[in-house]
């Protein structure tokens, strides 16, 4: 079992196979996961629990993941949250629309889990040597 570390990550997305692999391969890396199926469940669990880091896919039931990324990114609050879109939508207008909205990755689908684990890692040690020294 991996350490415990602090960061906490929200995995949105309504296909559960993706949620219950994604959360097993960063449970594994010792991050606390949050999942959400809906728009809405995204921005309540956003609200409540902060996480640093959000797996969003954009096809969700009623407002898109394109509508959670701009909600997020648009509030003073939580614009420093790191957001991944993870998408099967892969088209050059989707992905400018993603970069438009502030999204920090867009993802195609399919990817291998551990390669979505490197990245979070990466991002996240960048968020950490982003934090000014005490």
């Amino acid at each position: 079992m991996a350490k415990q570390n602090p960061y906490r990550i929200l995995l949105v997305d309504d296909e559960p196979g993706i949620r219950k692999i994604l959360k097993l391969f960063l449970e594994l890396e010792g991050y606390t996961v949050f999942e959400a199926i809906t728009a809405n469940q995204a921005m309540q669990v956003v609200k409540k629990e902060r996480p640093h880091l959000i797996i969003l896919d954009v096809i969700l039931f009623g407002q898109s993941g394109f509508d959670v990324c701009e909600w997020v990114k648009n509030n003073p609050e939580t614009k420093d949250i790191i957001i991944f879109l993870f998408t099967a939508l892969n088209q050059e207008h989707d992905y400018r629309e993603g970069q438009r909205l502030g999204c920090d990755l867009y993802l195609t689908k399919p990817q291998n889990p551990k390669d979505i684990v490197e990245k979070v890692r990466e991002f996240l040690q960048t968020k950490d040597n982003a934090l000014p020294v005490s």
